[in-house]
């Protein structure tokens, strides 16, 4: 008996010592609670606007006076020599760009301001210029109208939840310009732009504004201003 006695406490003793250690080892239900919410917060705080790479493309729709066919009288020898600029017609556009963030986010990092960079722009709409039955593709190419250029401008993105993104912007827009022989442009066009995003995909809105300034390529041709407003919805990859 007494050796059984003296068997059972040191077990006894070992066996609450260590449900002691077990107990203080293991977290409680509050701190168990707490975890998934910790984790969630830092989930949600964390930065998710970051800079990147982007290439849109899409339809760019002529509008204002871009849309309606323009004539100018031009007296040339003692006559009038009617020079036409056609109206022009739904095309394409492409853009190719990179999102440069200054700073850290802020407003609980929802907000993060930078520059909307777009490298390269390219886009063209055909003109409705009647041709004859026959004419060659190279020849009916001449009546388009196209355009390449670049555009900086600041940038605000808002992050309301998860990876979606809404980006605005405003945009300079230095743009060369060609239409049948005769090459334009203008240095300060203008741009305004809602875009959407999540995660690499996006979508964006854009309105262009300006005139162009069309010529041959002697300084001492006449010259021609021609609106060239138009309105581009675009899809793409932001990486």
């Amino acid at each position: 008996m007494t050796m059984t006695k003296q068997l059972f406490l040191p077990l006894a003793f070992l066996f609450i010592t260590g449900l002691a250690a077990y107990s203080q080892d293991q977290p409680s239900q509050q701190q168990q609670q707490q975890q998934p919410q910790e984790k969630a917060q830092r989930e949600v705080t964390k930065n998710h606007i970051r800079s990147g790479f982007y290439i849109k493309f899409g339809a760019s729709i002529p509008m204002g006076d871009f849309a309606i066919q323009k004539v100018f009288n031009h007296p040339y020898q003692g006559m009038i020599d009617p020079i036409t600029f056609n109206r022009a017609s739904t095309g394409g556009a492409l853009d190719l760009g990179y999102l440069i963030y200054i700073g850290p986010a802020f407003a609980g990092k929802h907000l993060r301001a930078g520059i909307d960079a777009t490298f390269l722009t390219a886009s063209f709409n055909p003109g409705d210029q009647p041709l004859p039955p026959g004419t060659s593709n190279s020849k009916k190419l001449e009546y388009w109208y196209y355009f390449v250029g670049q555009k900086f401008g600041p940038l605000i993105t808002i992050n309301p939840v998860d990876y979606l993104m809404i980006d605005l912007s405003y945009k300079i827009n230095a743009t060369a310009a060609w239409y049948n022989s005769r090459w334009g442009k203008n240095l300060a066009m203008n741009e305004v732009s809602l875009g959407l995003r999540y995660k690499i995909i996006l979508f964006s809105f854009q309105y262009n504004w300006g005139k162009v300034t069309y010529t041959h390529n002697q300084d001492d041709n006449p010259k021609f201003v021609l609106d060239n407003t138009t309105f581009r919805i675009l899809v793409g990859f932001k990486f």
